[in-house]
């Protein structure tokens, strides 16, 4: 289909939109944003000079790349208790109109290779109808973001362990970049209960539809509770479940799709005390139970039996997560907003290739932590224990500067020498393979960061980092990684 019949179908189509709008919609506001970022990675394989095997090549060897991304917005007020929201997403490499081997790097062509990267995707596209039935229900239908807590359990459907066009292939960005993804939502069904100070949300998600090689049809349900204790005690309790359907190869390395789902299922609690001026505490602890499947697809290190004469290939679960946080504002020179804050998260781990019936290891389902981060883009957040700790000032009402650290240590060491076998950190088929030692001490990270409003509307960015890898690595990928991002944003 040419571009000047594309164009003369979306004047159309806009036209019938417009002419709806009259009849039918009572308000309309278009919003959105525009984000320009350039991006420099180096050495995230920690290899100076890769070797064939364990390059993980686009992964962050050497990313020199700017990245657009445009989000356009309408939300339509119809009645009094209906409303829609739509929104669309381009996100693309400048200098690319293609997918190929040199943007994907896979190096080979991806199978959608003919994608366009100036394709408009679907990001938000819901319906919401306020007292549905009765006052208290609202009913929102459609894709939607879905965010609770500090989205340690969920806020990101490309999380990086199954990240947009990593892993899938479905998706624009590279791999060197799709965990900057804005692609946040999920095609879900949520009930809100608001019972003032009490809200209930049941949420029921479509993840993946047929994709055998992945998931085979993930699903995900869930309940989340927030209850306002008082004004300076929030109180969260949820249950969510992931069900997806797996594939495991047998003896003769055939695939064969099991006939029982892989059921993992989260419970936990979160509090959010801000008694004291000027201070917010938090903390949250979550455990999960059910189903682990023994597949290489989707856990490469796992040691996966032969799917012959009964051989059972799931484990029972037992893992568990702590989070705890603290942001204080100093109350001196409040001119400047001096702002200190700390954190501890505790992501319970498996011992590397372990054949116990029992599985340990945290998975990090829907996560939302650390975007950006280049520890977040090397490491799936399990079986570690981060410290963090960040400071923050505005010299001047429209700067702001911030320094933030990280460190990471393992909870189950690997036990294996170097060039034996390596392990995917990332937890994804493809990424880069890691020679670890039987230590625990994984690395810092140090990132600094400056926000200049230059207008109401316009924001720059600027931000450096390093990951200095820490003894659990051998000296075979021990290089320091490091990254640069400056950024534009406009919204409007």
């Amino acid at each position: 289909m040419s571009k000047r019949l594309i164009i003369v179908l979306a004047l159309v189509l806009l036209a019938g939109f417009t002419c709806a709008a009259y009849a039918e919609v009572q308000n309309v506001k278009v919003s959105g944003d525009i984000t320009e970022t350039g991006v420099i990675r180096n050495h995230l394989n920690l290899r100076d000079n890769p070797t064939v095997g364990f390059i993980g090549s686009g992964f962050g060897e050497n990313v020199n790349a700017i990245l657009s991304q445009i989000r356009v917005r309408v939300d339509a007020d119809l009645t009094d208790n209906v409303s829609t929201t739509v929104r669309v997403l381009n996100e693309r490499v400048w200098g690319t109109e293609k997918q190929n081997a040199n943007i994907q790097g896979t190096g080979t062509v991806a199978a959608n290779s003919t994608t366009s990267d100036s394709q408009i995707d679907i990001d938000l596209a819901y319906a919401t109808l306020k007292e549905f039935l009765y006052s208290p229900l609202t009913l929102t239908i459609g894709r939607q973001e879905l965010r609770y807590g500090n989205a340690l359990i969920i806020g990101d459907i490309d999380t990086n362990a199954v990240a947009a066009g990593h892993g899938r292939g479905d998706r624009v960005l590279p791999d060197s970049l799709d965990d900057l993804s804005l692609r946040k939502s999920f095609d879900a069904v949520k009930a809100t209960l608001n019972y003032d100070p009490l809200v209930v949300d049941l949420v029921g998600s479509k993840i993946f539809k047929n994709d055998v090689s992945q998931n085979n049809d993930t699903n995900l349900y869930g309940i989340n509770a927030a209850y306002a204790l008082r004004k300076s005690i929030n109180l969260e309790g949820y249950w969510w479940a992931r069900s997806r359907k797996a594939a495991v190869t047998n003896s003769t390395n055939a695939a064969v799709e099991l006939n029982k789902r892989e059921n993992l299922n989260v419970i936990g609690g979160r509090a959010v005390v801000t008694t004291i001026k000027d201070l917010t505490l938090s903390g949250e602890l979550a455990y999960q139970f059910g189903d682990h499947e023994r597949n290489a697809t989707l856990y490469p290190d796992e040691l996966v039996p032969a799917l012959d004469d009964g051989a059972d290939t799931r484990r029972h679960v037992s893992a568990y997560a702590i989070q705890a946080a603290a942001n204080y504002v100093l109350p001196v020179a409040k001119r400047y907003a001096p702002m200190v804050g700390a954190s501890y998260t505790y992501l319970s781990g498996e011992k590397f290739q372990s054949t116990k019936r029992t599985y340990t290891g945290w998975d990090p389902m829907f996560e939302d932590q650390n975007s950006g981060t280049i520890f977040n883009k090397i490491f799936r957040a399990t079986n570690y224990q981060l410290f963090s700790g960040t400071v923050s000032m505005k010299p001047m009402d429209d700067l702001k500067l911030s320094l933030d650290a990280y460190y990471l240590m393992l909870n189950q060491r690997y036990t294996q020498t170097a060039f034996a076998t390596p392990a995917h950190l990332s937890g994804l088929n493809g990424d880069p393979l890691y020679q670890m030692l039987g230590r625990k001490y994984l690395g810092w990270e140090w990132e600094a960061g400056l926000t200049y409003d230059y207008t109401e509307d316009v924001q720059f960015g600027l931000t450096g980092g390093m990951f200095i890898p820490g003894s659990a690595f051998s000296s075979e990928n021990r290089d320091t990684a490091k990254q640069i991002m400056g950024s534009m944003k406009v919204s409007f």
